[in-house]
């Protein structure tokens, strides 16, 4: 019988074989893959700086008054603005130096303003740019794959100065009020209630909700009269009929405007920086009462509440001297005054900086208190400044007696205001900032906006993360 031999001779070449092709795989996603990951780098660098050269040229053909539309850049149709043509240039040959040029055949350049995707799509305080990148392959090639696509963007902040908020008296920020009882019942953004006059002269109300009850009435009984400005919303609707009779309460002619742009929280919220006396706690030193019934506080570190509890004396006249005053407080009580305990209280060019957790109580005497003018001081314009943040609201409140005189921005963004009028005419030459605004009473309640009175914002410009 003979026997059969099985030879195993050339079974190394199939594994050699089958080897090499996954080592070659691998080394082909090694090198392409380095590349396409490399390039991605880059390109994001590129689109980074693209963006914030392009912010920066945009800010500054505004700063130099070149003429601009509020339309789209690159436009639909027809030539660019001035301004749009700056930032397009701008945001163009910063990448071209980075190495993307807008040739179509390696790369793809796009710069907009406002954006035209993504968290910032159509503000027009923002610049876009879009790098798509084509790399290359060597080792996949054979797989049939000729190149590899990134895709990176970038967004720059691009926000001229001036006024706050487009220069509005009266701005609310709470984008998404409970709307408690329905439109009128002060669960709105602003509510507008009592039976006396408000007039605002110079500047209207920008409410930044979209919700329903952004802003109400709570009947016409109060009448609301705007000069220089009306009522601003971000919503589709402005409520300005009584809760009960259904009556019109826009008796004076206010003019009213929807659907305008909506500020993002909190990223368009932008806090001043934080005095270093607040960092420091360099104490504000003693305070003197020369007679028995003033006393006179300097600037500096509070810790507690304002006035010091020392200041108890009824019927005391309160002068701040010029400066920042930085208070901790508690919570809605971080300053309180009034109830008869302090008569009249006084201070030229103060700042009254509270920080998180406090809020302010200023209950009737007479308040005289205007904010820093001048041009080189950190704090111009600002007369209160509240710290907070979005999950936080604090009370501010304001109870005129009609003999006050307040200047200045009180510059509260995440508190619920309240200012209430009560005998006579209270004169606020004031802006005021509020997460919700509540304006009621049973007087005639002034407001004036003068912008260079007022808290100006800075030329700002910055790469979004």
């Amino acid at each position: 019988m003979k026997s059969s031999h099985f030879s195993e001779r050339g079974q190394a070449l199939v594994v050699i074989a089958l080897a090499a092709v996954v080592l070659f795989g691998f080394t082909a996603l090694a090198i392409d893959g380095s590349a396409k990951f490399s390039d991605r780098r880059h390109a994001q660098n590129a689109a980074d700086t693209a963006a914030v050269a392009a912010a920066l040229a945009k800010v500054n053909a505004q700063v130099n008054g070149l003429s601009d539309t509020p339309t789209t850049c690159p436009p639909s149709s027809g030539s660019p603005s001035a301004v749009c043509s700056a930032l397009l240039v701008a945001g163009l040959d910063r990448a071209s130096s980075n190495g993307y040029g807008n040739d179509l055949t390696n790369n793809a350049v796009e710069v907009y303003s406002p954006p035209i995707s993504g968290y910032y799509a159509g503000n027009t305080s923002y610049v876009q740019v879009i790098i798509t990148s084509h790399v290359k392959t060597y080792f996949m090639k054979v797989l049939g794959i000729q190149q590899s696509d990134n895709i990176v963007q970038a967004v720059a902040l691009a926000k001229k100065s001036g006024p706050l908020y487009n220069g509005a008296a009266i701005i609310s920020m709470d984008p998404s009020p409970n709307c408690s009882g329905g439109a009128g019942s002060g669960g709105g953004s602003v509510d507008v209630g009592g039976s006396g006059q408000i007039n605002l002269s110079g500047g209207g109300i920008f409410v930044n909700s979209n919700a329903s009850c952004g802003y109400s009435q709570t009947s016409c009984n109060v009448q609301l009269n705007v000069i220089g400005g009306g009522v601003n919303s971000a919503g589709s609707i402005i409520n300005m009929t009584d809760s009960t009779t259904h009556a019109n309460c826009n008796t004076s002619g206010v003019s009213t405007s929807t659907n305008n742009l909506q500020y993002v929280i909190p990223d368009d919220i932008y806090m001043p920086d934080r005095p270093s006396v607040c960092n420091t706690h360099t104490p504000a030193g003693s305070y003197t009462n020369p007679s028995s019934h003033v006393y006179i506080l300097n600037p500096g570190y509070y810790s507690g509440n304002f006035p010091p509890n020392a200041v108890t004396n009824s019927q005391n006249t309160i002068t701040l001297n010029s400066g920042v005053y930085c208070i901790t407080g508690t919570v809605n009580q971080g300053i309180q005054w009034g109830n008869g305990t302090y008569n009249t209280i006084t201070g030229t060019g103060v700042t009254l900086y509270i920080m998180t957790g406090g809020g302010f109580t200023l209950n009737g005497g007479t308040m005289n208190l205007t904010a820093p003018t001048s041009s080189t001081d950190p704090y111009k314009g600002y007369l209160f400044i509240v710290e907070g943040d979005k999950n936080s609201h604090p009370d501010c409140k304001i109870n005129g007696n009609g003999t006050s005189t307040v200047q200045g921005t009180i510059f509260a963004p995440y508190c619920n205001v309240t200012v209430t009028g009560s005998s006579g005419t209270d004169a606020f030459s004031a802006q005021i900032i509020g997460w919700d605004v509540k304006l009621t009473g049973g007087t005639v309640i002034n407001f004036t906006y003068t912008p260079g009175l007022n808290a100006q914002n800075p030329r700002r410009v910055g790469l979004m993360k």
